[in-house]
């Protein structure tokens, strides 16, 4: 079997959307893993109301309100990305390259934030562990914006 060459721009298309996909599905299967408390049939979450209060307990705020209230405030942000994601896939697959990209860049700036967001929740509740993880996130959507442009780029080529 032979392999047909791509085109600069068919390569920066799929790059694209390999990476699009990616991000789709990070945060749908996050969204998912705050519904879906504890695990089950091929799902081994984890019981994110009972890991949020013990860090506000940690810290002496041991309100469950305070813990429920973060979780949806977390929540509703990852579903804000999720869907800023979804936009941006459905643009590529529709063609419309700009609305892509606009999306795209929405959708990594909300993530952008949440991890920061993360990572300050992290220090305050000293969870080195998290904070390493968090980091990692926020460099790889760095680096994940930056090929993604570059793609862009040498679309127009």
């Amino acid at each position: 079997m032979r392999l047909t060459s791509v085109s600069v721009q068919e390569e920066g298309m799929i790059i694209q959307t390999g990476i699009v996909i990616f991000w789709f599905l990070f945060w749908l299967l996050s969204v998912v893993d705050k519904l879906v408390s504890g695990p089950g049939i091929l799902w081994l979450g984890q019981d994110r109301l009972i890991q949020i209060s013990g860090y506000f307990s940690s810290i002496g705020l041991s309100n469950p309100d305070i813990a429920k209230a973060f979780l949806i405030f977390i929540s509703l942000a990852e579903i804000i990305a999720l869907l800023l994601a979804a936009g941006s896939l459905w643009s590529l697959v529709i063609g419309n390259q700009k609305a892509s990209r606009a999306l795209f860049f929405w959708s990594i700036l909300a993530s952008l934030i949440i991890f920061s967001f993360f990572t300050i929740g992290d220090q305050s509740f000293g969870e080195q562990g998290e904070l390493l993880k968090h980091t990692t996130y926020w460099l790889a959507l760095i680096v994940s914006w930056g090929i993604y442009d570059f793609s862009a780029i040498s679309n127009k080529r």
